[in-house]
């Protein structure tokens, strides 16, 4: 049975590994969707799909943003994926009412042609606490003028107001899309309110004061009438960016402490399950713990859970805890995209998700089973300690006045009433203290409990 399922395992594995994705034709552009708060999920996934369209060679990347800003950590992981880009990125802060707040700021002027929808905004980039709040004089200082640095560095590079997006870190400046085309230099290189506009728009090779667009010192390659591939967030990336809102993780975080806390004093394995599975959900939604840390904590968790089920009798409870673990541990492990077209171009195949959940449950199935058939087929684990009085034993050893004796299918520390008796003779159970039995010899004609 074993080589059985090893060979089904081996087969899958080979059948995913000459899955491939789907190549472009070379004149598709792939696009991003960069929402909501900047964190390590969205981090993963723009350099994923990044990474995908430049193997699969796409004319260009198109990352659509609308987001409030982050977590700087995450965004510099953006800036060095979109510099690193095989092809060329187009930032385009859209649809209409959208922005690029905070850290955004600093992903759109770093990509190779910065637009804009109408009626969006862009800036506001002054760095902050985690909670919103001020840095400490010196830290702040420092960490804002590294900042400016950097802001300066990306507009430069592409001939973008240098001297505005300083003030958007400083000042806190923030501007609107035909405020930021029309300085000089300007800060979005266009404004355009659907794809058809911006790529004609790129398509001109220069933006208005006549700056050519250029990616590595190339023109850009003609987007007109490009097909668009969306490169999406997996499941399990979507799942676990909504945990970066900051009610969630607090929710999580309440969640897990009381439910460690009413294990404490109440032990019934599903409120501490689910305090620990919640506190590791909420370290990673928090980007308090790395999604790679996150995902292996939860998957050993996981695999502790179901191995505990051999253990201890929770009637399910560790089972059902173990796969969620599991199952939550792949989502963070997990960072592949999923384009238009069904590509396994993944770090952690579905399939294989798939194959551990189901021989977890199919595991966790049969050794529940057999453990039942344990207790129904009797032993010490059926009947409490005192049943085991007015039965019979065996001495293992020389009682005298202790020893071992085997009684109910286990031994046993014994003690007699101050005689000795050898080993090997049939003895009766009077009374137990504690764990220990007290045994006389059996009268003539009692069976005795022999060892198996």
């Amino acid at each position: 049975m074993m080589r059985r399922a090893l060979l089904a395992v081996s087969l899958a594995l080979g059948v995913i590994g000459l899955a491939a994705p789907a190549a472009a034709d070379g004149h598709e552009v792939a696009r991003i969707e960069l929402t909501g708060v900047i964190d390590q999920v969205n981090a993963a996934y723009v350099e994923e799909a990044l990474r995908v369209a430049g193997e699969d060679g796409s004319a260009a990347a198109l990352i659509v943003i609308d987001s409030p800003g982050g977590e700087l950590t995450s965004m510099d992981r953006i800036i060095k994926a979109i510099l690193a880009s095989d092809v060329p990125v187009i930032a385009w802060v859209a649809p209409e009412g959208a922005r690029a707040g905070s850290a955004a700021t600093f992903i759109t002027l770093a990509a190779d042609v910065a637009a804009m929808a109408p009626n969006t905004n862009i800036g506001a980039a002054s760095v902050v606490g985690g909670g919103g709040e001020d840095l400490p004089e010196t830290l702040g200082e420092k960490v804002t003028n590294d900042a400016v640095a950097r802001i300066r560095s990306l507009a430069e590079q592409h001939g973008r107001n240098a001297d505005w997006a300083e003030d958007a870190v400083r000042e806190a400046a923030s501007i609107s899309a035909a405020d930021a085309a029309a300085m000089d230099p300007p800060v979005a290189d266009l404004v355009a309110g659907d794809l058809d506009a911006l790529f004609a728009a790129i398509d001109e090779g220069e933006r208005a004061d006549g700056r050519a667009y250029d990616f590595n010192g190339e023109p850009l390659p003609q987007l007109a009438g490009a097909s668009i591939r969306d490169l999406e967030m997996n499941p399990g990336q979507q799942f676990l960016h909504l945990l970066s809102d900051p009610n969630i993780a607090f929710l999580l975080f309440t969640i897990g402490f009381y439910g460690i806390i009413a294990e404490l004093f109440h032990p019934n394995f599903f409120s501490g399950i689910l305090g620990g599975i919640a506190i590791v959900v909420a370290l990673i939604g928090s980007n308090a713990l790395p999604l790679n840390v996150g995902g292996l904590l939860l998957v050993l968790g996981g695999i502790g859970l179901l191995a505990l089920e051999a253990l201890v009798a929770s009637y399910g409870l560790l089972t059902v805890g173990g796969i969620v673990a599991l199952v939550l541990g792949a989502f963070a492990l997990w960072t592949g995209v999923e384009p238009g077209e069904l590509a396994l171009d993944i770090s952690v195949s579905p399939w294989i998700i798939g194959i551990v959940v189901v021989v977890g449950v199919i595991y966790a199935w049969v050794l529940v089973k057999a453990l039942m058939q344990m207790r129904r087929t009797g032993g010490l684990a059926n009947r409490p300690v005192a049943s085991l009085v007015g039965g019979t034993a065996t001495a293992q050893t020389l009682i005298g006045p202790r020893g071992i004796a085997y009684a109910g299918g286990e031994s046993w520390s014994a003690r007699s009433r101050g005689m000795e008796i050898g080993a090997g003779t049939p003895l009766r159970v009077v009374g137990v203290e504690g764990l220990e039995l007290i045994v006389e010899p059996a009268p003539a004609g009692d069976g005795e409990a022999t060892e198996e």
